[in-house]
C-alpha cells in the first residue's frame, strides 16, 4: 500500500514532533546565518565604537518583539486547544485591527522623544530611532498572524515569514549604507523587515476576514488572551535581561571600545540562542494539545538531546579554532575575544535549553517556571551590575563566566522541576 503525500513538508509532518521541529530548525538557522552574515559585514564596515550603537539600536527592537512575542505564544496556545482554524483566523484579523489604536499612538510619542531617548541611551542618532519607530504598528500584527500559524503549525507560512524578514533586513541595510544613508538607512531596512515578516506570514485567505469582521469589534476575548500571555511576557523579560542587559551596561559603564567588544560577545550569544528557538515554537503546540494531566517528556527530551549534541559539536570547533571563529565572525579588531568566545556561545546555548524548559511547563499549566527564569535573570543582572561596580578592572572572561554559572544554575533548577515534580502530600483525616 503506497502512501501518497501532497507535498515533502507534509511528508516530514508525518513523522511527528521531528519533522516539524527539522525544518523550523534549518529555517531559523538559514535566519541566523544571514543575521550572521549581517554582523560580520557591519562589524567591520563601522568598527567597534558604531557597531555598539548598531547593536543598541537591535537589541531595543529585539527587546520590544520579545515583549510581544508573549503574545505570539499566547496566541499560538490559544489557536492549538481551539482547533477551529477560522475563528483563529478570524481572532487574527479582529486583533491585529484592534492593535493600531495603541501602536499608532506610541508610534508617534517615541518620535517625539527620540531626541530625549538617544540622550538617555547614548545612542548617537534619534533619527535613526524614529525611522524605527515607524514600523511599531506593524509589530502587533506580526506576532498575532506568527502566533496563529505556530498553533495551527502551518509551516509554509512560518518559514516564508522567517525567510523574508532577513532578506529585506540585509539586502536593504547593504543597499541603504552603500547609498550613503547610514545608520537611519539601516533602521529603515529593519523596519521594512518587520513588515516582510507579517506580510509573508498571511494569505488572501487572512486578509479576507474583512467581510466578516467589524475591524472596532474584536471577537477574542482580549481579558483571556492577557491572563494566557503573562507567564510567557515573564519569560520574555527574562530573556531581555539575560540576553540584552550586558549592552546597556556596558555602554554607561565601558568605554567605547569594550562596549563594542561586549556587543561582539553578544552577537555569538545570540546566534547560538536564536538557532534554537525555533524548538519552542514547535514544542508548545505540540504540549497544548496534549490531554490534561500526560506527563509524558518525550518530546522535550528529544529536542534537549538534539540542542546539546549540536552545542557540544560546535564547541568543539570554537575552542580549538577560537582565533578563526572571531576573525571570521566579528573581525581583526576583536580577536583579543578568542579566550572567552565559548563562554558566550554556550551562555547562549543554556539559556535556551531553560527557555525550552520553561515553554514546557507554561504549555503544561505551570506557571512558576516563567517567574523561576526571571529570578536567576534578575539575580545575574544585580550581580553583575555590584561586580562592576565594585571591581572597576573586571575582566570579561570573569564577568562572562559568571553570567555563565548563573544560567547553568537557572536550566539545572528547571530540569530537576520537570524531572522531578513536587507532589503535595495530603494527610489522612483523623
Amino acid at each position: 500500500m503506497s502512501l501518497t503525500l501532497k507535498s515533502p513538508i507534509k511528508a516530514i509532518q508525518a513523522h511527528g514532533i521531528i519533522g516539524p521541529a527539522a525544518i523550523l530548525f534549518v529555517s531559523a538557522n538559514i535566519a541566523n546565518a544571514a543575521n550572521l552574515l549581517f554582523n560580520m559585514i557591519f562589524a567591520r564596515l563601522m568598527g567597534p565604537a558604531l557597531f555598539a550603537d548598531l547593536t543598541l539600536l537591535l537589541t531595543l527592537k529585539l527587546g520590544v518583539l520579545s515583549f510581544l512575542g508573549a503574545l505570539q505564544f499566547a496566541f499560538a496556545e490559544k489557536s492549538a486547544k481551539d482547533r477551529d482554524v477560522t475563528r483563529s483566523k478570524t481572532n487574527a484579523y479582529a486583533l491585529s485591527w484592534a492593535s493600531l489604536k495603541l501602536s499608532v499612538p506610541i508610534m508617534f510619542v517615541i518620535i517625539a522623544a527620540s531626541g530625549v531617548l538617544s540622550s538617555w541611551l547614548n545612542f548617537s542618532s534619534p533619527w535613526a530611532l524614529s525611522a524605527l519607530a515607524l514600523a511599531i504598528p506593524f509589530f502587533l500584527p506580526m506576532v498575532i498572524y506568527r502566533g496563529l500559524t505556530q498553533g495551527l503549525i502551518q509551516l509554509p507560512k512560518i518559514v516564508l515569514s522567517i525567510q523574508a524578514e532577513w532578506i529585506v533586513r540585509l539586502v536593504g541595510s547593504v543597499l541603504l549604507w552603500k547609498m550613503g544613508f547610514g545608520l537611519i538607512g539601516i533602521a529603515a531596512a529593519v523596519g521594512l523587515s518587520v513588515l516582510a515578516g507579517f506580510i509573508f506570514s498571511t494569505d488572501n485567505q487572512d486578509l479576507e476576514m474583512r467581510k466578516t469582521v467589524s475591524k472596532a469589534s474584536p471577537t477574542i476575548n482580549v481579558k483571556t488572551l492577557a491572563v494566557i500571555a503573562l507567564p510567557y511576557i515573564i519569560l520574555q523579560f527574562a530573556q531581555i535581561l539575560v540576553l540584552d542587559s550586558d549592552i546597556i551596561i556596558a555602554k554607561a559603564t565601558f568605554s567605547a571600545e569594550d562596549a563594542g567588544l561586549v556587543a561582539g560577545l553578544l552577537l555569538i550569544q545570540r546566534v547560538f540562542f536564536f538557532a534554537f528557538l525555533s524548538a519552542s515554537m514547535i514544542l508548545q503546540p505540540f504540549v497544548a494539545n496534549q490531554n490534561e494531566g500526560d506527563r509524558r517528556h518525550k518530546e522535550l527530551l528529544i529536542l534537549l538531546l538534539a540542542i546539546t549534541s549540536i552545542t557540544a559539536a560546535a564547541l568543539f570547533i570554537i575552542i580549538p579554532y577560537a582565533d578563526l571563529v572571531v576573525t571570521l565572525m566579528l573581525g581583526e579588531a576583536y580577536i583579543q575575544l578568542s579566550d572567552i568566545v565559548w563562554i558566550s556561545a554556550l551562555t547562549g546555548a543554556v539559556f535556551i535549553i531553560s527557555h525550552l524548559c520553561a515553554i514546557y511547563q507554561i504549555a503544561k499549566g505551570q506557571k512558576l517556571a516563567a517567574q523561576i527564569v526571571l529570578g536567576f535573570g534578575i539575580v545575574q543582572l544585580i550581580t553583575l551590575t555590584l561586580i562592576n561596580h565594585i571591581f572597576a578592572d573586571i575582566s570579561l572572561y570573569s564577568y562572562f563566566m559568571i553570567k555563565l554559572i548563573v544560567q547553568i544554575s537557572c536550566a539545572l533548577c528547571l530540569l530537576g522541576l520537570i524531572m522531578f515534580p513536587h507532589r503535595t502530600v495530603r494527610s489522612a483525616p483523623v
